[in-house]
């Protein structure tokens, strides 16, 4: 085959290769044209207005699906299209199965612009639509559909406008409307006649007058010889175009002068207060002349001044007031024993008798053991005060008073002792120390009533509403929290409370107060291992390492692994906290010393060694410290070093094994 021959064999399979694409790719197209009109859905698209429809749009914005020739195809279930025109507002529709073939679409017309202002332009101006209120300032942009309307402008200050605005599509309709003022009228006549009058610091003559004026705002002042001026704000609008004003002029006043001693009295004149004395006693008081004016002056201890005063006009008069003492008899007799306190001074003891200043005095009887009484007198020159007091101690005054023992009515009982010196902590030697148990010598002066129970949820939810009424012992509450009821108790009984809060937080703590507290971590462990004892023991129950049978509430083999030490040969019968009492008491009368849970003190805590050379007398532990120390065992500890007496954790925020019990001085 020649060079001719290949080449035309060679574009005859160019061809044919070619048709046979076409061919393919036709066919392709009627399939995915056939296929698209098997599955396709069809609706027609009514766009109303008519005059909408010349430049109408439908667009797919969500799913699948074209517009052609006023129909709408989709392949999809829910389609979006928005349908709009020229000058209309666009619309969206939502196109699924159950829309009907024929979707008729009403298009609303675009909205005008109306924007419009006043010459002279006011911030007052009111702007109404068709008798709407629309804007109220200087000028006015307000959309509105196309159409005609009624416009009202209307300022107080102005002839009010009214006028016909046509709008079109799309249209913005810019208006400027003049505004005139109103002609007013001003007449002014005073009694007495003759007065000059100034309108706007300008004289206009002298009352009557009658003037013509615009409207707007006039400052109007009327001045009269042997007359107090009188100034007015008034305004001339379109709904009051004319002022008229009566004035009655008061005559011209005059002024008292008044010389008080002593100084920082009470004055009245007319039966009015006059709170303008100065400190050195010197007082101008302005009054209406040829009228006759009552002055009052007094001060506690003092006899009162009275006088009446008339002034002529224009008249200034000087009035010299000086108070005479007054004083009393007081006579005071008390209880064999009580001193006797006016305003807080000692004057004498059982009984006294004293001339003083007839102004309020503070008495005061104080008897150590009784209830500290006060009274405020006010001596008097016309009778002799006497007194007959009777000093009661507090019980006895609650008793009295129908007030039972508040801890009485809680169910919490107390019990009495007498702590003695020992060295609280723990020897080198002993099993299971801690490096800080140190050993502290101590001594007490006082005795101390002590809880027999751990506080109660019920106990503490008389303070705490959110708290059980439960049995329980309370638990989850902080150092503060545990404070702040016995601060709590204490106002309850009527003692002075033990600790000092300010902002909710215990800021110090009066160590003689005989209110109730928390135990100091040296009487606690005195209770736990001294108390009634030979000599001191390592536990509550003595200095054997074998735990008694129901000596306490610990992790016992209830817990089993659900704790990670507890003693297996032990059973308490209780896998989480006792009720109080539920075991029996140790040898001093106390509950839950040995366990239940651990137990709020006093004490802050410190890593600083202590004193450890010199006895501690009535000890209360570091000045210093973050945390705060919790004594005794829980239900959760399952170790005997956890149970020794000298055993002590810190914390400050507390958790469900730590409560606490009260105690206060006797």
């Amino acid at each position: 085959m020649n060079e001719l021959d290949r080449s035309i064999e060679q574009s005859r399979k160019s061809r044919f290769i070619y048709t046979l694409l076409v061919g393919c790719l036709l066919c392709v197209g009627l399939f995915v044209y056939l296929i698209w009109l098997f599955l396709a859905k069809g609706y027609a698209v009514q766009i109303m207005p008519e005059e909408a429809q010349s430049s109408a749009f439908v667009r797919v914005v969500e799913g699948q699906g074209v517009y052609v020739g006023g129909a709408l195809y989709t392949l999809s279930d829910n389609t979006k299209v928005h349908v709009g025109a020229k000058d209309f507002e666009t619309q969206t529709l939502s196109i699924d199965p159950d829309t009907a073939s024929i979707v008729h679409v009403t298009l609303t017309p675009s909205p005008g612009v109306l924007s419009a202002r006043t010459e002279p332009s006011d911030k007052q101006t009111q702007w109404f639509v068709d008798g709407q209120l629309v804007h109220v300032g200087e000028t006015l942009e307000h959309p509105i559909p196309p159409g005609e309307y009624s416009i009202q402008i209307k300022n107080k200050f102005y002839q009010p406008i009214e006028d016909t605005v046509s709008l079109k599509r799309n249209q913005t309709l810019e208006k400027v409307w003049a505004l005139d003022n109103v002609n007013g009228q001003m007449s002014i006549n005073t009694v007495p006649t003759n007065a000059e009058v100034f309108v706007n610091e300008q004289s206009v003559g002298r009352s009557p007058v009658n003037l013509s004026r615009s409207s707007g705002v006039y400052r109007i002042k009327v001045v009269a010889q042997g007359y107090e001026p009188t100034e007015e704000t008034a305004e001339i609008t379109y709904d009051t175009p004319h002022i008229e004003r009566d004035y009655r002029l008061e005559p011209r006043k005059g002024a008292i002068t008044l010389q008080l001693s002593p100084a920082d009295g009470e004055l009245i004149v007319d039966g009015v207060g006059v709170d303008r004395i100065s400190t050195v006693g010197e007082v101008v008081v302005p009054v209406t002349a040829n009228t006759p004016h009552s002055l009052t002056y007094s001060k506690p201890g003092y006899f009162s001044y009275q006088k009446t005063v008339k002034l002529s006009p224009g008249e200034n008069k000087t009035v010299s007031i000086s108070l005479k003492r007054e004083f009393g008899i007081v006579q005071v007799k008390a209880t064999q024993g009580t001193t006797i306190f006016i305003n807080d001074q000692p004057v004498g003891k059982t009984t006294f008798t004293k001339k003083l200043p007839a102004i309020g005095h503070k008495l005061k009887f104080v008897l150590p053991g009784y209830r500290t009484q006060t009274k405020i007198i006010t001596p008097s020159s016309r009778s002799t005060r006497v007194f007959d007091i009777k000093m009661l101690t507090e019980f006895e005054a609650r008793r009295q008073e129908g007030k039972p023992l508040y801890i009485s009515t809680l169910g919490i009982a107390m019990q009495r002792f007498r702590p003695d010196a020992y060295t609280m902590g723990s020897p080198p030697n002993q099993k299971g120390r801690k490096r800080n148990e140190f050993p502290v010598k101590v001594d007490f002066s006082r005795s101390i009533l002590v809880s027999k129970h751990e506080i109660t949820e019920a106990q503490y939810a008389a303070f705490d509403k959110t708290k059980a009424n439960t049995s329980l012992p309370v638990t989850d509450i902080s150092w503060q929290a545990a404070a702040a009821y016995c601060n709590w108790l204490s106002e309850k009984e009527g003692l002075p409370v033990f600790y000092t809060i300010m902002n909710n937080r215990v800021v110090g703590f009066n160590p003689a107060s005989k209110g109730y507290r928390l135990l100091t971590e040296a009487e606690w462990e005195w209770l736990a291992a001294k108390a009634k004892r030979s000599a001191k023991t390592i536990y509550v129950w003595g200095s054997n390492d074998r735990i008694p049978k129901k000596a306490g509430n610990f992790a016992d083999k209830t817990l089993g692994a659900s704790a990670t030490f507890y003693f297996k040969q032990y059973d308490d019968g209780f896998s989480g906290k006792a009720p109080v009492g539920s075991f029996k008491a140790d040898r001093l009368g106390l509950f839950d010393l040995a366990g239940n849970v651990s137990e709020w003190v006093h004490d802050r805590y410190t890593n600083t060694p202590p004193d450890v050379v010199n006895v501690q007398q009535d000890y209360t532990g570091a000045s210093r410290g973050v945390d705060y120390i919790y004594k005794g065992a829980s239900y959760k500890s399952g170790r005997l070093s956890e149970l020794r007496a000298a055993f002590r954790e810190a914390s400050k925020n507390g958790g469900p094994t730590i409560g606490f019990r009260i105690a206060r001085y006797l």
